[in-house]
C-alpha cells in the first residue's frame, strides 16, 4: 500500500480560535492550523488518541483549509486584542510534508508579514527555511519565534518514531539560521522516550546542542500514552524497533491514565534531570519574558508573568503559597472584567489595559504590594524579568 498522502481539501468558516487570556505555555493568544492530521507519522502523537476524532488514518488523510488564509485576512482586521498567534499544535504540523505543494501556511505567513501581530511557528520540519523572508519581516514589525520540536540527539531514534520529519542536523540548522535572523528560537523537548531519550547523557547532549544554537529556552516533557488507539500504535511501533523496552513501558504506564501520564515517580525522576540541565545551561524552560515583552496588552503580559512566575520560582524550591494566591486573585478579577468586555463588542479593550494601570489598581487586584510594584516596572517602565536569574534587568 502506498505511503503517499491523500489530502482532503475542507472550507472552513473561522480561522483564527480566539483565547480570552493569553495562555502560560507558548503565551499564544490566537491559533491557527492550515491542515489537520499529519504526515509526519510520529509514533507517539497525541493525535492518534480517539478523544481527537480524526478521520481516516492519521498520518496519510490529511485535510487542507484552503480557504483559511483568505479568511485569515479578514479576521485580522477585526481583532480586538494584541497577541501571539500560533501555527501548529500537538496534533497537526503547519510544515508538514504536503506544505510543500500546498503552500497554505506560506500564503498565511504573506498575510501575516503585513500585519503587526507578532507570530509563532511550531514543526519538527525544516521547511520553514522556505519562508524566512516572510518570517523575518513579522519580527521587524513585531516578533517572530520558531519553535521547533526535538528529543532526539541522534538521528537513528528520529528516523524511528519520527519517519516523515526533518532529521535532528537539519532541525538544528533551522533554529541557527533563524536565530541569525534575528528571531527568537526555542525547542519543545517533548516527549522524552523511556530508555530512548530520557537518559542523562542522551538529556545533557541535546541540552549541548541546543545551547550551541543559542536557542531562548527549552521546556522538556515526558511521554503520554492515553489507552486505545495512541497507545496500541506507539507499542507496536516500539516491538518492531526496540522490543527489549516492551516491558520497561509496561511497567512504566501500567496505570493506564486517562491522561496517559506514567508512574508519577518516574516523571518526578525525568523532571530533576530535566531542572538540572535547564541550571546547568542557564536557559530557562519557558518562553522568557524579553520574547514577549510589551507585545501583549499589559493585563495579559501580567498575567502570563504571573503564572510563569509560580513556576519559575515552584522548580527552584521557593515557597510560591503566597505568590500563587496573589495570582489566583489576580486572574478571577481579570477574568470576571473580561467577561463583561466580551459581552460589549463596542468596548475598547485600551480602556481595560488602563484601567489596571490606574495606581492602587494592581495592589487591589493582586492583594501584595512587593508584587504590584515588581509589576508596574514591569508594565510602565519596561523592565524585564530575567527567567535565569529571577531578577529585574532595566
Amino acid at each position: 500500500m502506498s505511503d503517499e498522502p491523500r489530502v482532503h481539501p475542507r472550507a472552513v468558516r473561522t480561522a483564527l480560535r480566539r483565547s480570552d487570556l493569553s495562555g502560560t505555555f507558548l503565551v499564544g493568544k490566537y491559533a491557527l492550523a492550515p491542515y489537520m492530521a499529519c504526515g509526519h507519522g510520529c509514533a507517539y502523537c497525541d493525535g492518534r488518541a480517539e478523544r481527537y476524532w480524526v478521520e481516516g488514518d492519521f498520518q496519510r488523510d490529511i485535510v487542507a483549509r484552503r480557504n483559511l488564509p483568505d479568511l485569515l485576512a479578514h479576521e485580522l482586521r477585526k481583532l480586538r486584542e494584541p497577541g501571539f498567534i500560533t501555527l501548529g499544535s500537538g496534533i497537526t504540523d503547519a510544515y508538514q510534508p504536503v506544505e510543500a505543494d500546498e503552500q497554505l501556511t506560506r500564503r498565511c505567513a504573506e498575510v501575516l508579514s503585513g500585519h503587526a501581530f507578532p507570530v509563532t511557528v511550531i514543526t519538527k520540519s525544516a521547511l520553514p527555511m522556505r519562508d524566512l523572508d516572510l518570517w523575518r519581516t513579522v519580527n521587524e514589525r513585531s516578533r517572530f519565534l520558531l519553535v521547533v520540536s526535538l528529543v532526539h540527539p541522534g538521528d537513528r531514534t528520529r528516523a524511528e518514531f519520527e519517519p516523515g520529519a526533518s532529521s535532528v542536523p537539519e532541525r538544528i540548522e533551522l533554529l541557527r539560521s533563524f536565530r541569525a535572523a534575528g528571531c527568537a528560537t526555542g525547542v519543545l523537548a517533548m516527549p522524552l522516550l523511556p530508555g530512548l531519550t530520557d537518559g542523562p547523557n542522551e538529556i545533557r547532549e541535546l541540552y549541548d546542542r541546543l545551547a550551541e544554537a543559542g536557542v531562548d529556552f527549552i521546556q522538556p516533557g515526558g511521554l503520554t500514552l492515553r489507552p486505545g488507539r495512541q497507545k496500541d500504535f506507539f507499542m507496536r511501533r516500539l516491538r518492531e524497533t526496540h522490543e527489549e523496552l516492551v516491558p520497561v513501558y509496561d511497567d512504566r504506564y501500567r496505570e493506564n491514565r486517562r491522561s496517559g501520564a506514567p508512574l508519577a515517580t518516574y516523571k518526578t525522576a525525568v523532571d530533576e534531570l530535566t531542572l538540572a540541565e535547564n541550571a546547568r545551561t542557564a536557559i530557562p524552560r519557558l518562553v522568557p519574558h524579553h520574547v514577549y515583552a510589551g507585545l501583549l496588552a499589559p493585563y495579559d503580559e501580567a498575567a502570563v508573568l504571573l503564572r510563569h512566575m509560580v513556576e519559575l520560582y515552584s522548580s527552584s524550591g521557593v515557597d510560591t503559597a503566597r505568590l500563587r494566591a496573589a495570582t489566583a486573585r489576580y486572574l478571577d478579577r481579570l477574568t470576571a472584567r473580561k467577561r463583561e468586555y466580551n459581552r460589549h463588542p463596542s468596548w475598547d479593550y485600551r480602556e481595560l489595559s488602563e484601567e489596571i494601570l490606574v495606581p492602587g489598581a494592581l495592589e487591589s487586584m493582586i492583594g501584595n504590594d512587593r508584587l504590584a510594584t515588581l509589576l508596574r516596572r514591569v508594565l510602565l517602565e519596561r523592565a524585564v524579568f530575567d527567567y535565569s536569574t529571577l531578577t529585574l534587568r532595566g
